[in-house]
């Protein structure tokens, strides 16, 4: 079978490709190899399989794609792809199509008084915001806040949300300037025309410096958070806790009614290594902590024993880390240029990262991993872009990188400060700026 194309349909040699999909019904076509013109890229081809889906059913609307070969996305023309790739064109080539990424569906901003220092849109319930003005702030949709927590006496520099799970109940963590981290309950689903002001159930001290970063175990039992103070303290997150860790009980009354009780915690364990401030903590895993440091190195901890098992130096200064990808085990950072970079320590024996991307003009300030795809990366920065990156793109570390999706807001030109990802059937996207007032959403199917 042969394919031409409306134009210049004489002067491009033709290749013989099959086209295949992991896609179902109705996203498959005849899998009959087929000729078509070598200089296609991405649109042509994109043009050609909505053709085959249309002559398979006939009200089939035109939709964009995106092709892999050998598992990397086609980012030119195929001729120009074989020739870089050193695939033979003699031979019936295998096209992989997927979903392309859609254009953002952009939210209205969800107001605050001072900037936004921290985001986490794991919930698929509430977005969780920290501020400059010491108060975390729950979001049900744009611009809607059904919560705000009190108690703070600095800025909130990073919030975790523990858990939501329940008939709407929902535990989270925030942690300040003011050196002390915070635990709250609430419900999700129980709101009003005017946020609700809730107390923390449960006030965390032990750090000597101001706290720069949590994270919660996946079972929701601790967290962990970073100070500058260079330590990481390990922290019980249930109501009253039978090892000691307890120091006394808060109780007040306003208006004549009694409050729920507020306890005063302190660290189960430190874990010492870093010389610098700790500017990033992740618990991907049930044993392991990873953090990040500004003394330029990436740390893995066992968090039974507290020793750090394993360090990577990069040279630079760290903001960020993440983990994920292929079997959820690369390890994504940035630091204070404009590079991301990706290692990857089941390759024992090299600090090199697997990947090195640099479309960004300055400093990165947060990175996340897409939960629902080993492939895809986000990327904020002081330039005041989102990136969204795909490792199938890389041909080379130094002959060709490419961004799916680059995200600059209208007006935007404070930086980006902290970014989360949400599961659902597409990927949610959520930007805290420091831009007062500002923490934004984006919708992208990927």
């Amino acid at each position: 079978m042969e394919i031409d194309r409306e134009t210049n349909e004489d002067n491009s040699r033709r290749i013989q490709v099959r086209f295949v999909t992991k896609l179902k019904t109705p996203y498959k076509v005849p899998t009959t190899a087929i000729a078509i013109p070598s200089d296609l890229s991405r649109l042509g081809l994109s043009s050609i399989v909505n053709k085959l889906l249309q002559a398979v059913d006939s009200e089939w609307k035109t939709e964009p794609f995106d092709f892999l070969i050998d598992g990397e996305l086609v980012r030119m023309s195929l001729e120009q792809f074989l020739l870089v790739k050193g695939i033979s064109a003699e031979k019936i080539l295998e096209i992989e199509y997927i979903r392309a990424v859609a254009p953002r569906k952009e939210e209205e901003p969800s107001p605050h008084d001072d900037w936004v220092s921290a985001i986490d849109g794991s919930s698929p319930g509430f977005i969780l915001t920290g501020c400059y003005d010491g108060l975390g702030r729950v979001w049900k949709g744009a611009g809607w806040c059904t919560h705000m927590l009190e108690g703070h006496s600095g800025a909130i520099s990073s919030v975790s949300i523990i858990n939501s799970e329940g008939a709407g109940s929902a535990t989270v963590a925030t942690a300040s300037k003011d050196r002390t981290l915070r635990l709250w309950k609430f419900d999700a689903e129980d709101y009003s025309d005017h946020p609700a002001r809730i107390r923390a159930f449960k006030i965390l001290h032990g750090h000597n410096a101001s706290v720069h970063s949590v994270a919660a175990k996946t079972s929701g039992e601790m967290v962990c958070s970073g100070s500058w103070d260079c330590t990481i303290n390990l922290w019980r997150t249930n109501d009253s806790d039978t090892d000691g860790d307890v120091v006394s009980i808060k109780k007040r009354k306003v208006k004549n009614k009694a409050e729920e009780s507020q306890s005063v915690g302190e660290p189960v364990s430190t874990l010492v290594g870093h010389t610098q401030c700790v500017s990033c903590v992740v618990w991907p895993q049930h044993e392991t902590i990873y953090s990040a440091s500004w003394d330029h190195s990436v740390r893995r901890w066992d968090v039974e024993t507290g020793k750090d098992l394993s360090d990577i130096f990069c040279g630079k200064v760290l903001n960020c880390i993440d983990i994920g990808g292929e079997g959820s085990a690369l390890i994504a950072s940035g630091c204070s240029d404009p590079i991301l970079r990706i290692w990857d320590p089941r390759k024992p024996g090299t600090s090199a990262p697997v990947f090195q991307f640099s479309s960004h003009t300055s400093w990165i300030s947060a990175c996340k991993w897409i939960n629902r795809s080993s492939f895809h990366l986000l990327s904020s920065s002081y330039d005041g872009k989102v990136m969204l990156w795909d490792l199938r793109t890389a041909v080379s570390y130094s002959l060709y990188f490419h961004y799916l999706a680059m995200y600059y807001m209208p007006n935007q030109k404070k930086p980006f400060v902290s970014l989360d990802t949400a599961l659902t059937n597409s990927f949610c996207m959520a930007v805290a700026s420091c831009y007062h007032g500002y923490a934004q959403g984006q919708g992208i199917m990927c």
